[in-house]
C-alpha cells in the first residue's frame, strides 16, 4: 500500500485560507435539475438524441461542479444530489474508445476520467465513504478501459500527438494515474503511458505559443493540459507550466485578444460550428457574424499566473471582460483555486508587437488595454509550425490529423476603432483559401482545399514547412514582413514565387505588395473579407464603413475585373451529401489578366467612421516607393529597391517629420 499524498489540487491548508465561495461560482437550478435522474454514461449515448455526446460531457462536467460546491458550502442539496449518483457509479461499465474522434466518445472519456479524479481528490475523507468508494471504482475501471483501448492497434495503429481528441484524454488519463497511485500500483503504467505521450504533444502545440487551432480550441483544450501539470506538480514536485507549451501563452492570449477585450483574433476554427445530426447549429449563429465574444476561462489563466508571475498576466486578466454564464469545469477549478492579485495598472511594459517564429505569425498593436487601438495579424508559415517537421521526421509512425488548420498561408488580419476591418470567416465545414484574406489561382486555393478536416494531406509536411515569414521587422511604430508561400499550393500550378510584402505604419496606413511568377499562366485572385461591403468609389477606390470603423482601400496598379459579393461559407463538416451554406460577411475580389507573372499593389487607410474619407489617399510614386496621406499626415513608404527590404517615413500634415525607420 502507497502512502497517503497530500490532495493533488489543493492542500488542506490551501483549502482553510480560501475565502467564502462566490455564489456566481457555484451551480444553478438548471445544472442540478440536469443531474436529478442519475444516467449511466453510455445510457445516455445510446438515446439517439442529437448532441448526446456533448450531453454525457456535461454530466461528468456538472457532477465534479457539484462535489467541489458542497466541499466549499456544505451545502445539504448538493450532497443529496451527489448521492443518488453512487448507485450508477457503482455499477456502471466504462466507457470505450474505439478509434481517432469515433462519435467523440475519446473527448468523453477524458472528461469523465477528470472529472473523477477531481471528485475522489476533494471529497477523500470528507464524504460520504460508500460514495467514495463508487467514484474510484468508476476512475480506476474508466482509466484501465482508456489505457487498454490507447494500446489497441487495432483501435490506434498511430497517435496523432497534436490532437485535441488525443490530448484530452491522455492528460486525463495522467491525472487519474496520480490520483489512483496514492492508494496502489496499478497507475504506474498510466502514468508512463501518459507521460511519454504529453512528452510528444508538449514539444509541438503551441511551441513558441501560437496554438494553431485557433483560441476557442486553445481553451477547450489547455484545460486538460494545464490540470495535468498542476496535479503533477503537487504529486511529483516537477513544474511544467514554465515550459512548453504554457511557456509563452500570455503572448499567444495577449495578442488574439482584441482591443474590444470580448473579440479575438478568428483564425483557424473559431466561433460555434454545426451539429452532426444535419439539422442542429452550435448556440450563437442566431446572432449577426462577428458578435459572438469570446470568453476565456479565468481559471487556466490564474493557474498560469500564479506560477509564470510578471506583471503583465495580472494586468491582462483583469482587463478580460466577465463572462455573462459560467463553464462548469472553469467554475469547479476557480472554486479550487488560491485567490490571485489582480493589477488595473494603466501601463505595463510588455511590448506591442510580437513574431511566432515557428508558426509564422507576426503580431502588432498601436496600445495594450485600449479598446480604440489598432491590432494586425499577418500568418505564414506551415500549419502547425517548423518544429512540428523536425520531429515528424524522427517519428515516421506519427499519424498527423491537423483538424481545425486552414489553408490561409499569407492571410492578414485588422482590427481598429473596436470593429474588425480586414477579418476571416471563423469554423468551416470546408477549408477554401477563398474564405480568407489571400490569393487564389484559376479559382484554386491552397493545396488542399474544400475539405472538412484532413485539409494538409496532400502534400509530405516538410514540403509545408517551406512556408515561411522573412525580413520581419516589427516596433512600436511599424510590423513589417514578407510571407514567401508557393509551397501552400499545388505543385502541378507550377508557381515559382509566391510572395506577399505587407507594412502597417503608425496603425493608420497599410500597403501590400503581392508578387506572383509562374511557369504556367494563369488568372490570380485577390481576396479581402469584411463583416459590411465595400463602396465601390471607381478607379480602383473602395470605402468599407463597420459601424465605428472605416478602411479606405486603393489599389495602385490595374487589374482586369473586380467584384464585391457576399462570403458565403459550406458550414456542413459531417456529411458532404448535404450542404449548409452560410453568409459570413463579405468579399472584395480583385482578378488579373491571364498572365504568368503579376503584382497586385493595394493601399489601406484606416481610420474612426467620423472622420473624412476623403482626406485619405494614396498614390505610387515607382514600383518601389508610395505616399500614403490622411488627416493626421502622411507616410511615404518604400517596399523592395537596391538599399533595404522595408522603410517608411511618417510626417504631420505641415510636412515636419516624426519618425523613420528603414529594415535593411
Amino acid at each position: 500500500m502507497k502512502p497517503s499524498f497530500p490532495h493533488l489540487f489543493l492542500s488542506a491548508e490551501e483549502f482553510r485560507a480560501l475565502p467564502t465561495a462566490p455564489s456566481h461560482l457555484l451551480p444553478g437550478a438548471d445544472v442540478l435539475d440536469s443531474l436529478s435522474q442519475p444516467r449511466a454514461f453510455e445510457e445516455i449515448l445510446r438515446c439517439g438524441a442529437s448532441g448526446a455526446d456533448q450531453l454525457a460531457i456535461d454530466t461528468a462536467l456538472n457532477l465534479a461542479w457539484v462535489a467541489v460546491s458542497w466541499r466549499r458550502t456544505g451545502d445539504a442539496r448538493l450532497a443529496a444530489i451527489l448521492k443518488k449518483w453512487e448507485s450508477v457509479f457503482q455499477k456502471q461499465e466504462p466507457v470505450r474508445i474505439p478509434g481517432f474522434a469515433t462519435g467523440n466518445r475519446d473527448l468523453l472519456v477524458g472528461h469523465i476520467l477528470l472529472s473523477c479524479a477531481i471528485m475522489d481528490d476533494f471529497l477523500r475523507g470528507s464524504f460520504d465513504p460508500g460514495f467514495e468508494a463508487a467514484v474510484r471504482r468508476l476512475l480506476k475501471a474508466q482509466a484501465a478501459r482508456a489505457y487498454a483501448d490507447f494500446n489497441d492497434p487495432h483501435a490506434f495503429p498511430a497517435f496523432s500527438y497534436e490532437q485535441n481528441h488525443m490530448i484530452i484524454p491522455v492528460c486525463a488519463l495522467g491525472i487519474a494515474a496520480e490520483v489512483v497511485g496514492r492508494f496502489d500500483d496499478e497507475g504506474d503504467r498510466w502514468a508512463l503511458f501518459a507521460e511519454e505521450f504529453l512528452s510528444r504533444s508538449f514539444n509541438v502545440i503551441a511551441y513558441d505559443g501560437w496554438f494553431f487551432e485557433g483560441v476557442g480550441y486553445w481553451k477547450f483544450t489547455m484545460q486538460f493540459p494545464l490540470c495535468y501539470a498542476v496535479v503533477l506538480q503537487r504529486a511529483m514536485g516537477r513544474s511544467l507550466l514554465n515550459e512548453r507549451p504554457f511557456r509563452d501563452a500570455v503572448l499567444y492570449l495577449a495578442h488574439n485578444v482584441l482591443p474590444d477585450a470580448r473579440f479575438v483574433f478568428d483564425f483557424a476554427d473559431w466561433g460555434p460550428r454545426v451539429e452532426p445530426d444535419g439539422v442542429g447549429f452550435q448556440r450563437g449563429y442566431d446572432q449577426p457574424w462577428h458578435s459572438q465574444p469570446t470568453y476565456l476561462f479565468l481559471s487556466l489563466l490564474k493557474m498560469l499566473a500564479r506560477e509564470q508571475g510578471g506583471e503583465f498576466w495580472p494586468r491582462f486578466i483583469s482587463s478580460l471582460p466577465v463572462s455573462p454564464g459560467i463553464a462548469a469545469l472553469d467554475a469547479t477549478l476557480q472554486l479550487m483555486l488560491p485567490a490571485l492579485e489582480l493589477s488595473t495598472s494603466p501601463e505595463v511594459s510588455q511590448p506591442v508587437s510580437h513574431f511566432f517564429a515557428d508558426m509564422g505569425v507576426l503580431h502588432w498593436r498601436s496600445k495594450w488595454f485600449d479598446p480604440q487601438a489598432s491590432a494586425l495579424a499577418f500568418k505564414s508559415g506551415p500549419p502547425a509550425g517548423h518544429h512540428l517537421a523536425t520531429l515528424l521526421a524522427k517519428d515516421p509512425e506519427w499519424h498527423l490529423e491537423l483538424g481545425h488548420a486552414h489553408p490561409d498561408a499569407g492571410s492578414f488580419l485588422l482590427f481598429a476603432h473596436g470593429v474588425f476591418l480586414a477579418n476571416d470567416t471563423g469554423f468551416t465545414g470546408r477549408k477554401e483559401t477563398a474564405d480568407h484574406n489571400g490569393i487564389l489561382v484559376d479559382g484554386i486555393g491552397q493545396h488542399r482545399g474544400g475539405t472538412p478536416w484532413s485539409t494538409f494531406t496532400g502534400k509530405p509536411y516538410s514540403e509545408y514547412a517551406r512556408i515561411r515569414m522573412e525580413n520581419v521587422w516589427h516596433d512600436e511604430r511599424v510590423a513589417a514582413g514578407t510571407a514567401v508561400y508557393e509551397a501552400a499550393y499545388d505543385d502541378t500550378l507550377g508557381l515559382r514565387a509566391m510572395r506577399r510584402h505587407l507594412i502597417f505604419v503608425d496603425g493608420r496606413f497599410l500597403l501590400i505588395l503581392d508578387t506572383i511568377e509562374s511557369s504556367i499562366p494563369h488568372v490570380y485572385e485577390w481576396r479581402l473579407h469584411t463583416d459590411q461591403p465595400q463602396q465601390d468609389q471607381g478607379s480602383g477606390r473602395f470605402v468599407m464603413n463597420n459601424g465605428p470603423g472605416r478602411l479606405v482601400l486603393q489599389v495602385l496598379e490595374p487589374t482586369a475585373t473586380h467584384r464585391i459579393a457576399p462570403t458565403v461559407v459550406e458550414t456542413e463538416a459531417f456529411d458532404a451529401r448535404r450542404s449548409r451554406p452560410q453568409q459570413r460577411g463579405f468579399h472584395l475580389a480583385l482578378q488579373s489578366p491571364r498572365t504568368h507573372d503579376f503584382r497586385f499593389l493595394v493601399a489601406m487607410g484606416v481610420q474612426a467612421a467620423k472622420e473624412n474619407p476623403d482626406s485619405i489617399s494614396a498614390r505610387k510614386v515607382n514600383d518601389h516607393e508610395t505616399v500614403m496621406t490622411d488627416e493626421q499626415g502622411s507616410c511615404r513608404i518604400i517596399i523592395g529597391g537596391a538599399a533595404q527590404k522595408f522603410a517608411y517615413v511618417l510626417t504631420d500634415p505641415s510636412g515636419l517629420e516624426i519618425a523613420r525607420g528603414a529594415f535593411v
